[in-house]
């Protein structure tokens, strides 16, 4: 592997107090400085001039990307990356008008990483014993939604149903969910079940369910391979599960002899997901 690049990472997230870890994989590929005070941040990347910035977001505000927006202004040939929680396509629209060289939302892929990764390393190459330039262009308004963004107690968990989201079929730890949302186990499930009114284990399952719910409406899929596609390691808790949440078996809802009407039963209404959990497309 190519050698690791420097990396200041100013952190701009307001639920860690500087104590969340920093995304998985990124060690791998990056030398990084954690920093918790934009004041020193031009301080900062003159006298230790890192190959790249990140600025870590979980809720961006006008305020903190607004500091983003300048230094990149102020240090235009210091390659910079957005990393942000909350997402929409109007802030990664944003972000690279910007001038920002990547834009990853957490949880964050391991591919991306490394895409990132190689595209920062040829940058800093291509950049090798240029000059400091200057880079002139408008400004662009930040996105209406994240001036109106109000944190509620829910928000802490949002790392945890993310990655849930993104990461359903494989093994999901408590403990690592946990450390994601920068809690003890202890208060991570206790908040949680406060927050939702469903334990997190609890909702991993139903959500689990809901995906093979809609898989299963394809004739073509065997249950066992909807199983293990979503993240059961067993066929036959699958189908004990899905009875006891659904009232029939997988075989029954979805067999021949099953009615079409009973297979277009919202599996989200069965389920019972407080809608606060559902964080991605699938109806």
């Amino acid at each position: 592997m190519q050698n690791r690049l420097n990396m200041a990472w100013v952190d701009f997230t307001v639920s860690s107090n500087g104590k969340r870890a920093f995304p998985i994989g990124m060690e791998t590929y990056f030398d990084i400085q954690r920093s918790k005070c934009q004041n020193a941040l031009d301080q900062i990347i003159t006298e230790d001039v890192p190959d790249v910035v990140a600025f870590e977001f979980d809720y961006p505000d006008l305020d903190s990307l607004g500091l983003m927006a300048a230094s990149k202004k102020a240090h235009a040939s210091t390659p910079m990356i957005m990393v942000t929680l909350q997402h929409s396509e109007r802030l990664a629209v944003w972000a690279f008008r910007s001038r920002m060289a990547d834009y990853l939302v957490k949880p964050i892929p391991q591919t991306d990483i490394e895409r990132c990764f190689k595209m920062l390393t040829q940058i800093t190459d291509a950049r090798a014993g240029q000059g400091a330039r200057k880079v002139t262009g408008a400004d662009f308004d930040v996105p209406l939604e994240v001036a109106a963004r109000v944190l509620t107690a829910e928000s802490a968990f949002l790392p945890a149903i993310y990655y849930v989201a993104q990461n359903f079929d494989k093994k999901i730890q408590n403990d690592e969910m946990a450390k994601l949302c920068a809690m003890s186990p202890f208060r991570f499930s206790r908040g949680f079940k406060e927050a939702f009114g469903i334990a997190f284990r609890d909702y991993v399952v139903r959500y689990r369910l809901r995906q093979a719910y809609s898989l299963l409406k394809n004739p073509n899929i065997s249950i066992t391979d909807v199983a293990f596609s979503v993240g059961f390691s067993e066929v036959s808790y699958f189908s004990r599960i899905f009875k006891k949440y659904f009232g029939v078996s997988p075989s029954e809802r979805f067999g021949p002899k099953s009615s079409s009407s009973a297979q277009d039963i919202s599996a989200t209404a069965e389920l019972e997901i407080p809608a606060d959990l559902l964080r991605d497309v699938v109806a």
